[in-house]
Formats: C-alpha cells, sequence, structure tokens
C-alpha cells in the first residue's frame, strides 16, 4: 500500500508539479494574502460528477495524495502547511487572471487531491479511520498556517527524495527566488529511494531514444560517443546532456528514459549503459524524506520548513 503511495507522490511532483511551478514562478506574483478577503470554493470534479469542498477537507484530500500517510505527524504538518500555502498562492493568481473567478477545481490548483472513497481504497478499511484522523489533525493543528517571505506567500515547491543537499531554484529554473536556495538534506541518502541503477544494452537504449527522437544517428558501438554528460549544476544534476549533437536538459533525458530524478550518471559496465540515479523528483524545496527525517529527530514542522525554506516565516492568516 505505501509504494501505491509512493508512486502517486512521484507522479505528482514529476508529472504534474513541475511545468505548474514554471508557470506560476515566471508569473512574478507579488501580493499580499488573507483569508480574510479571499472568497472562494473549491470543487473536485470526477466522473462527471462535480463535487464542493470544504478547504480543509481538500487539503486533507491533498496530504494524502502528495505524502504517505506513514510519515511522522510533524512532517505530515509542514506538508499541510505547504499545500495550503501552494493553494492560496494558486487562487489569488488565477483570481488576478481571471477576475469574479471564484470556483477553482482541484486539478486547476496544481497538486494532486484524493477524494475519501480513494483514500479508504489505498490504506484499506482498517486503516482508513486511523490515517485519514491522523491527517485531519494535522490539518487543523496548523489551522490557517502559511509561508510568507518579507510578507508575502510564498511558492512552496517539494519533491520526494534529495541527494544530499536541495537545489537552487536559479541553477534548477533559471529564476532566482530568495527562499529557494540549496540547503543541507543529508538525511536523503537513507531512503531506499535514494538509489536506484539500471543497465540497459546499448541497442535497447537506442531504441527508446530513437522513439522520441527518430532521426538519431547513433550506434551501439559508438554509442558512449555520442550520449554524453556536458553539464550539471552545483549539486550535481544534469542540466544538459548531447545525443547525437542534439542538446537535451537534463529534466527531458531523465522522462525519456522513466529515470526518478536528473541526478544521474552514464557508464559503461562491461559493454552494458549503466545509469546510476540518485533522489526522486526535481530536487527544488522542501524533501519529504528529508522532512520525515527530521520529523524522527525531533525537529518540530516549523523548523522544518524554516530550514528548507530560506527566511520564511509561519504565518497565521485572519480568516473572519
Amino acid at each position: 500500500m505505501k509504494k501505491i503511495l509512493y508512486k502517486l507522490v512521484a507522479v505528482s511532483i514529476l508529472v504534474l508539479l513541475l511545468p505548474f511551478i514554471l508557470t506560476l514562478i515566471f508569473s512574478n506574483k507579488n501580493s499580499y494574502y488573507s483569508l480574510e478577503t479571499m472568497d472562494f470554493h473549491v470543487y473536485y470534479e470526477k466522473s462527471g460528477i462535480k463535487k464542493k469542498l470544504d478547504f480543509d477537507e481538500y487539503l486533507i484530500g491533498v496530504v494524502a495524495a502528495n505524502m504517505p500517510a506513514g510519515y511522522h505527524m510533524e512532517a505530515l504538518k509542514a506538508q499541510a502547511v505547504v499545500s495550503r500555502t501552494y493553494a492560496l498562492y494558486n487562487i489569488s493568481l488565477l483570481s488576478d487572471e481571471n477576475p469574479g473567478k471564484k470556483e477553482f477545481t482541484t486539478s486547476e490548483l496544481g497538486l494532486s487531491y484524493i477524494g475519501l472513497d480513494e483514500m479508504e481504497q489505498y490504506w484499506g478499511s482498517d486503516n482508513y479511520v486511523q490515517q485519514f484522523t491522523k491527517l485531519e489533525n494535522c490539518v487543523q493543528g496548523t489551522k490557517n498556517e502559511v509561508l510568507t517571505y518579507e510578507d508575502d506567500i510564498i511558492l512552496p515547491v517539494f519533491f520526494g527524495t534529495g541527494t544530499g543537499y536541495t537545489r537552487n531554484a536559479k541553477e534548477a529554473w533559471g529564476i532566482d527566488i530568495p527562499y529557494l536556495v540549496s540547503v543541507s538534506s543529508k538525511q536523503d541518502v537513507t531512503s531506499i529511494h535514494y538509489l536506484r541503477i539500471t543497465e540497459y544494452e546499448p541497442s535497447m537504449l537506442i531504441g527508446i531514444l530513437k522513439q522520441v527522437y527518430p532521426s538519431l544517428d547513433i550506434s551501439e558501438k559508438s554509442f558512449f560517443k555520442d550520449v554524453s554528460i556536458e553539464e550539471r549544476d552545483s549539486t550535481g544534476y544534469v542540466t544538459k546532456v548531447t545525443i547525437d549533437n542534439i542538446p537535451l536538459s537534463g529534466e527531458e533525458f531523465a522522462l525519456i528514459l522513466g529515470l526518478n530524478s536528473n541526478h544521474f550518471y552514464i557508464e559503461d559496465y562491461e559493454g552494458k549503459v549503466r545509469i546510476i540515479c540518485t533522489g526522486v523528483g526535481h530536487g527544488v524545496g522542501l524533501s519529504q524524506y528529508g522532512a520525515d527525517a527530521m520529523a524522527e529527530e525531533g525537529y518540530s514542522y516549523n523548523e522544518i520548513l524554516t530550514h528548507y525554506y530560506t527566511d520564511v516565516k509561519l504565518t497565521r492568516l485572519n480568516n473572519d
């Protein structure tokens, strides 16, 4: 069951979250946020049925979809604050782009969401009540709390597992965001998902690459000459790969091969192509595994959040 939830986390981060992150980053959003002035409703659409959600109910479903419920309470509280902050940032952005807009679907808000029936399916009937209550307590225990930087709500990006250090947003996405800078996340190396090694026959890997780029002119004999890593950022994530003189981003190459992250190495291992990949996700912001490890060591959710997001404050919004 945990594997199903973890896979859901990975899909959320790698497929849904990253494109949405870039849209939000390039919007250059700066404004003051208050629940008091944000009159909105959230809806969940499934199988043609539209259901109105209480905002806290929505947050519980977001935390359930994006972090394993078995994680420590303080890590889940951190995820609850992140989820609330992310949702309000995006609601405000969409409201500015569409004046008068009051209704938002869960898909519009950028993070995966699962409903109550899906939670029971993932956790099983025996664990459902216990796990739901745990997440409900995390949301209620952080009621109305968001992350701010210089009085503005932040864009609190997150990912599954790091590689020892998180990344600078400037290096990852070309945007200098002062609260998204590299910090230590040493606990990540203890995750069972930290390291993944895959081996391919050169012919098989060439076939995979040609499905995306049919005109590639590479051969098994010259593979390690035709495919090379050209650039990395300061934390070792690949930023540029060249295939037959065609430049690709590290993220694109990782996506084509289904790698967990773009922190990888390519080796010639007895004639096979060995790819050593570490970490899960884009590496910017909060490491979920690192947050859980910090919680297990006794850190509070506030300490976790202020470690991964530099110089931010935990702010309680007024909703009167």
